[in-house]
């Protein structure tokens, strides 16, 4: 039985869906085509009506990650007053270090999720991945300037926002990895991350 173009799609678009959620869970080798392909309630044999490899689907899958974190702080890099900015700034990077950022099965982040995985991937996944951080990065850095220096200054404001945003992933990174054997180190961790200065 044939199925219409809007059915295929549909079913396209559940396997990149399922995708992205199983490679930020179990990783890029941590899940088969045959598991996807399961877990998203389609046949195995109809992964090649829409992918050429698991490879072409990792990318994909990457880029649509990607695509989501990135609009998530973009739409904090847009608000045009500076105040309102900072204080969405300052939620959202809670929100990024939270418990329940860090409880969650799946790293919401691509960096968390990805960054100790995909430089054993292939070329097509390692590119879409950097180009996935180049602009997270650069969103990154919109949303926490405080005004729009030009020249030195804004390459240093730039600077300090990567690290910034490098510590945040590194932090989340940490409290994920001890989150069962140490919750106390852990919830440290998190509390570290958005006020290295408390205490």
């Amino acid at each position: 039985m044939r199925i219409t173009r809007q059915q295929a799609d549909a079913n396209k678009a559940r396997i990149v869906e399922t995708a992205a959620a199983l490679f930020r869970e179990k990783g890029f080798n941590g899940i088969s085509v045959a598991d996807l392909m399961r877990t998203a309630g389609l046949t195995h044999g109809g992964f090649y009506n829409h992918f050429e490899s698991k490879d072409e689907l990792e990318a994909v899958a990457c880029a649509q990650v990607f695509g989501n974190s990135v609009a998530g702080v973009e739409a904090v890099a847009g608000i045009a007053d500076p105040a309102e900015r900072a204080r969405a700034f300052d939620a959202y990077k809670r929100r990024y270090v939270s418990k329940k950022a860090r409880d969650a099965v799946a790293a919401r982040c691509p960096m968390v999720a990805f960054a100790g995985d995909v430089s054993r991937q292939p070329r097509s996944v390692r590119e879409e991945y950097a180009s996935g951080l180049r602009r997270y990065l650069d969103a990154f850095a919109r949303a926490s300037a405080a005004d729009k220096t030009g020249g030195r200054r804004q390459e240093s404001a730039r600077r300090r926002s990567i690290a910034q945003f490098a510590a945040l992933a590194g932090a989340l990174t940490l409290a994920r990895s001890v989150a069962d054997a140490d919750p106390a180190l852990s919830d440290e961790i998190l509390e570290a991350a958005v006020d290295p200065t408390a205490g």
